[in-house]
């Protein structure tokens, strides 16, 4: 890989999950020589990264003035969720049949951490660690499915709705992980589809409801 490319992909990491941690607002202008000034590398390698954001919908390209920080509205959220819902929903009905017991036990001691959150649902500190949790239960169950470009789609769609997750009060739901994986375990692939589908569309219900 280039050293180019290195540092493209570093600015753009970066920007990315300042951006999905709320660090970077709705609104919030990116300048191109700012950035690289301030992160210490070149324009091109900058200019490179905010149009991968800009391509993912992440900021808008705004003529002599930079990028701005996109906001993710009803809409965004209520399109997402619907497409989770189809394509999560299929995903585990494919990582039923081939989950290993490798990926069982990396469930269960995510969820694990994710009960011992949840014991402390007042602390906003712990937030963050909760949202990562979650992300990694949901693509451990999508890199199962031995789907790369599956297992991407669905990384990509928790990135876009991780800035709704600010609005979501909950910092882990493990009870209903449980049923998920309990159901990977049996290899039932029909209780384990009905379990996704109502987790995504219980989290769905719960965030629009703050918009």
């Amino acid at each position: 890989m280039k050293k180019t490319d290195t540092k493209k992909l570093f600015v753009y990491g970066l920007l990315k999950r300042r951006i999905i941690a709320g660090e970077l607002t709705a609104g919030t202008i990116l300048n191109e020589s700012d950035l690289a000034q301030e992160l210490e590398v070149g324009k091109t390698p900058t200019r490179e990264a905010l149009i991968m954001l800009a391509h993912e919908g992440f900021v808008d390209a705004l003529p002599r003035v930079g990028y701005a920080v996109t906001r993710l509205t009803l809409q965004d959220a209520l399109e997402i969720f619907a497409l989770r819902v189809i394509v999560e929903v299929e995903a585990i009905g494919i990582a039923a049949e081939r989950i290993t017991e490798s990926d069982i036990s990396r469930l269960i001691e995510n969820n694990k951490k994710e009960s011992a959150l949840a014991q402390h649902p007042a602390d906003a500190s712990l937030r963050e660690q909760g949202y990562q949790l979650n992300r990694e239960f949901h693509l451990i169950i999508a890199q199962a499915t031995g789907n790369n470009r599956l297992a991407r789609l669905i990384q990509s769609m928790i990135d876009d709705l991780e800035r709704a997750l600010s609005f979501d009060p909950y910092i882990a739901d493990p009870t209903q992980h449980d049923d998920i994986i309990l159901y990977l375990k049996n290899r039932d692939k029909a209780k384990a589809q009905a379990a996704m589908r109502r987790h995504i569309e219980e989290t769905r219900a719960r965030i629009v409801n703050r918009f």
